[in-house]
């Protein structure tokens, strides 16, 4: 098998630039080795995960327009939680939703407690 290089999605380095005004510490793409998941965002020190879940994570909206995540996301984040992690999902319909930097740097404040 072959490595391959993730590339970050534009979503994963606004969230990037944002977080590394938040907190800093955070590593990209961070290979997991118990699971062999890359984490997009990790503090391995606090074991603190930030997954940026853009529309490839989620179930179409039903009726009432809720948006759930797919097999894969949740899998993820259950291995991730069982191997110890704290998992912080950035939804992109929320990330969409901040006009400023300042709007995005307060939700991740929010997110990280």
């Amino acid at each position: 098998m072959v490595a391959t290089i993730a590339q970050p999605s534009g979503l994963q380095r606004s969230v990037a630039d944002a977080l590394a005004a938040v907190r800093s510490g955070f590593e990209e793409e961070h290979l997991e080795p118990r699971t062999g998941y890359s984490l997009d965002l990790a503090l391995p020190s606090s074991r603190i995960a930030v997954e940026v879940d853009g529309p490839s994570h989620f179930l179409l909206p039903g009726g009432l327009g809720v948006r759930r995540p797919n097999g894969p996301t949740l899998l993820k984040r259950c291995l991730l939680a069982a191997a110890g992690w704290r998992v912080i999902s950035v939804p992109f319909y929320e990330w969409d939703g901040f006009a400023t930097a300042k709007e995005r740097q307060t939700y991740l404040q929010g997110l990280l407690g």
